[in-house]
């Protein structure tokens, strides 16, 4: 079994990714019957997948930034 190990920084802390963005194309988004939206992003892979928090900004040049929670 791998050891997933997070980079260390020199006060101890980890260094840990606070948000991605992705262009248009890498990037869907389906509106519900009752307003909430479903984002899916496009992985390294090429798969889609399902987002499972909605903390979703659109910014003004059609990309969007996902905010992960800590």
């Amino acid at each position: 079994m791998a050891i997933r190990r997070t980079p260390q920084l020199a006060n101890g802390h980890s260094r840990r990714i606070d948000r991605a963005t992705f262009r248009p194309g890498d990037y869907g988004r389906v509106t519900q019957a009752d307003g909430i939206d479903r984002w899916w992003v496009r992985s390294s892979n090429g798969e889609w997948i399902a987002l499972s928090h909605q903390r979703v900004v659109e910014n003004d040049d059609g990309t969007i930034t996902l905010l992960y929670l800590n």
